[in-house]
């Protein structure tokens, strides 16, 4: 028996218990506490039995007094009584219904009382039987099942974040001895990752551990190389396993894009080389030296022209994120943020940042509490004393200003002359078609004002598409009128992506990268936006918050369309 075994038993009970809660129709506190626990008790590297003998269940994070009094009942009895009452009640394997159209907590708990099933294989079968078209009705019962093949296997598309924290948390669980990495579509920093996480290590150990993670639903295949499961949110995640002496190579394999890796498949025949995950490479470096091609940064991998510049030694310098001196895109609790002007502003300057730009919303834009012009006067006031605090650390005083309909600025020009930095946003009117969309953001970028276009496509990840504009036509006015275009490290926004960021490069454009934050957490997001400007090879020249403060002012108050 392993060491941890009950380790991972308590989690898989915990689980259970939070998807019961969620059959339940639980949201609130307790069904997070249980999610946590779970993660915590597989991933804490001592057994309960240990701590529970010495009186140290609750130095795992996440157990207070009655989740260590769960704990204490399992090891005496073998089992927990509200995860029996709980899963009799509420079977953790129905949680996949609800998805399903029609199926929230109550239709799901209905359909339990009424026939028995605990499972998606007992729905199928009573739908063989025609008792689940008696239960429910035939019309319901037909689309049920027309639906679960989805259900069984549903697509997940997460928001680069959300992977990203999910992988992080398994690798933590499995240890993270320094031998696993994070690969995939995950690792090209792709805004949205569709394909489920996917992780490499070097330890076979950690195999084991993979496939007892608490909330694993289904073990989908494993071999010496590979282990493919499911977890109970329909989440395909893969573990690939790479000895010591091929681990470069398995990290260029499940790293690139399919495009990527056929060229690099085609120069490997050209040499007599075979490419594939378990060439004999310790590096990655060692695998396009074998090549003849320098290495190449993961989030170039795209067959975009990468190739062709490493022939040549010609790769771009990417930005990295030690080359931010500040951030252009802050608000505060004065309009939809939640922090103080002053904690933002600390926080940005422990981050090690010179400067940051306060960008609270303008005053059309009514349901974040915009500022007035005279509110605004208060938050120049604040400035100025922070300022003289905080040195030699400063605020600019900015704006993140409402275009209005018809492309028209939200103050008016004396008070934007007046700021230290201007950016402008769509926040309204997101319909418009793209005859009118267009000339209203060109309006915006051309006026000689505006310093920044914030996330120029509206667009919100796996929730709202991107308003029709001639975002080529944009970026061109942009450049020529001297107006950078963000590129948003805000999770939900990303925007602009890789390709449009590359695109503002070849078009001239500056760029900032910048958090949107919202909080003083918000800053730790950056990495959003460094990984979609590096997909956009976007070096530190091409990036205005790379800047010092005195030269970033130079260039703010430069007459841009000379510059």
């Amino acid at each position: 028996m392993h060491e941890r075994d009950k380790n991972f038993e308590v989690a898989r009970l915990f689980d259970e218990i939070a998807r019961s809660l969620d059959m339940q129709g639980e949201q609130g506190h307790r069904l997070r506490a249980y999610r946590r626990a779970a993660r915590s008790v597989a991933g804490y590297p001592r057994a309960i039995e240990e701590l529970a003998a010495e009186g140290r269940l609750r130095d795992i994070p996440g157990i207070g007094p009655s989740l260590e009094a769960l704990i204490s009942e399992y090891l005496e009895t073998g089992g927990m009584r509200i995860h029996s009452q709980l899963v009799e009640a509420h079977p953790p394997g129905l949680a996949p219904l609800l998805a399903a159209r029609g199926f929230g907590p109550a239709a799901v708990e209905a359909l339990h009382a009424k026939t028995g099933v605990t499972d998606l294989d007992d729905v199928e079968r009573i739908a063989s039987e025609g008792i689940l078209a008696q239960a429910i009705g035939p019309k319901r019962a037909a689309d049920l099942m027309a639906q679960l093949p989805a259900l069984r296997n549903p697509i997940r598309r997460l928001r680069l974040k959300s992977a990203g924290e999910l992988a992080t948390e398994v690798l933590d669980l499995l240890g993270n001895t320094g031998t696993e990495q994070i690969v995939g579509a995950a690792r090209r920093m792709c805004d949205i990752i569709e394909g489920g996480l996917e992780l490499l290590t070097s330890s076979p150990r950690s195999a084991d551990i993979f496939v007892r993670l608490p909330n694993v639903d289904q073990v989908l295949e494993r071999t010496d190389h590979e282990v493919r499961l499911r977890l109970y949110d329909g989440l395909v995640a893969r573990l690939y396993i790479a000895s010591p002496e091929t681990f470069g190579a398995a990290l260029v394999w499940h790293t690139g894009s399919a495009a990527h890796l056929q060229r690099l498949t085609t120069l490997a025949k050209q040499r007599g080389l075979e490419l594939g995950p378990r060439l004999a490479a310790r590096t990655e470096e060692d695998v396009y030296a074998l090549l003849d091609l320098q290495w190449i940064a993961p989030e170039l991998r795209e067959d975009q022209g990468e190739i062709e510049a490493a022939q040549a030694g010609e790769l771009p310098s990417l930005v990295q994120q030690t080359d931010l001196k500040g951030d252009l895109h802050c608000h505060t609790n004065w309009t939809d943020g939640t922090n103080t002007l002053e904690q933002m502003a600390r926080a940005a300057k422990r981050r090690g940042y010179e400067y940051m730009a306060l960008t609270d919303h303008s005053r059309s834009l009514t349901i974040t509490n915009g500022l007035s012009l005279e509110r605004l006067e208060e938050a120049r006031r604040c400035v100025e004393q922070l300022n003289h605090e905080l040195a030699p650390f400063v605020i600019l005083l900015g704006t993140e200003m409402d275009i209005l309909e018809d492309g028209r600025l939200d103050y008016p020009d004396d008070v934007l002359a007046s700021l230290d930095y201007v950016s402008a946003s769509v926040h309204s009117r997101f319909k418009q078609p793209e005859s009118l969309m267009t000339p209203r953001i060109v309006r915006a970028v051309t006026h000689p004002l505006v310093h920044t276009l914030n996330h120029p496509h509206g667009r919100l990840l796996v929730a709202r598409p991107a308003y029709a504009v001639d975002m080529q036509r944009v970026i061109e006015s942009a450049a020529k009128a001297g107006c950078a275009l963000e590129v948003s490290a805000d999770p939900a926004r990303m925007d602009l992506d890789g390709s449009w960021a590359r695109r503002a490069r070849e078009s001239g454009a500056r760029c900032t990268i910048s958090s949107d934050a919202h909080s003083t957490l918000d800053y730790d997001n950056i990495w959003l936006g460094v990984g979609s400007a590096r997909r956009g090879w976007l070096e530190p020249k091409h990036v205005l918050n790379t800047r010092p403060l005195e030269e970033l002012r130079a260039l703010l108050h430069r007459p841009r369309a000379t510059e």
